[in-house]
């Protein structure tokens, strides 16, 4: 069964409501968030307009975003549709996905639970607030057992049987709690806030709404060497050694120097710590594959 792969950062780049956009000194970075995430995943115009009053003396007296309505959840929607078509559904119902997305996102509620001010060490007495933030999101776990019954069973009925339950899980399923932070600058003379990466608070909703890869990924990691007792780091490790050894044997040294590193990080530190570092060693390793790796 082909599933959807979607990247945070991908998805940004189909948002024109994510411009380079900020918040003045009299909103602090929890509000800041709090307006962008409304914006970006409730489809709230009011906090769209919000943020572009306040913004309006830093841009030159011109809006700073662009609102446009369910952009954000049309991205994450499409993926989608291709696999309810390949499931054989009906085209009414692939076309109201849009809206099913939406729905689902209005009620993520992603907000801010706090900041911590730290200094900037790229810009002398400059300061960076990490937000930290909290989602309500689809618990879809439950779904685990269809989804890998789907893809052993590879037909067009398996996979109706697993999109009909994820659809209705979309809709009226359970929700569960995720964290998150993201880093946000202030501006010039601290007269606002902003962030280029708004990815960080993105990342957290499409990791829960479409956790297809790292299913297939915790799936294929069951048979890894294991090298860190991590999972999901030691399948990235057998997929780096292989890719390596097939187009560049002579670099088989650096592979090791890698896993000897994430060896002796797992001695140390949390589970959890691993799986984030080893998620951002992966599209760093994906750069160097060929398609002779894929």
């Amino acid at each position: 069964m082909k599933t959807p792969h979607v990247l945070a950062t991908s998805l940004l780049l189909c948002m024109p409501l994510l411009a380079a956009a900020a918040a003045p000194t009299s909103l602090t970075p929890e509000q800041t968030f709090d307006l962008y995430a409304r914006v970006m995943l409730e489809d709230d115009a009011a906090a769209a307009r919000t943020l572009n009053d306040a913004l309006r003396p830093a841009f030159d007296g011109q809006d700073s975003l662009e609102f446009n309505k369910g952009a954000f959840a049309g991205a994450l929607a499409a993926p989608l549709q291709g696999l309810l078509a390949a499931a054989g559904s009906d085209n009414a119902r692939i076309e109201a996905m849009p809206a099913v997305v939406a729905a689902n996102l209005g009620k993520t509620r992603c907000r801010a639970q706090g900041s911590t001010l730290r200094d900037n060490d790229a810009v002398d007495g400059a300061k960076v607030a990490a937000v930290d933030f909290t989602c309500q999101v689809t618990a879809l776990d439950g779904l685990r057992p269809l989804f890998d019954a789907s893809v052993a069973d590879n037909t067009p009925a398996g996979l109706k049987r697993f999109t009909d339950a994820y659809v209705a899980a979309l809709s009226t399923g359970p929700r569960r709690e995720v964290r998150g932070s993201v880093d946000l600058y202030p501006g010039k003379d601290n007269g606002y806030w902003y962030s280029g990466h708004l990815d960080a608070l993105v990342a957290p909703v499409v990791e829960a709404l479409l956790p297809f890869d790292a299913w297939q990924q915790d799936a294929a990691a069951k048979d890894a060497p294991t090298v860190t007792g991590v999972a999901s780091c030691d399948l990235l490790l057998q997929q780096h050694r292989q890719c390596v050894a097939k187009i560049a044997p002579e670099q088989l040294n650096g592979v090791d120097a890698m896993a000897d590193e994430l060896r002796d990080k797992a001695q140390t530190q949390s589970v959890e710590a691993m799986v984030q570092e080893c998620k951002a060693l992966r599209p760093i390793a994906e750069m160097m594959w060929t398609d002779a790796c894929r």
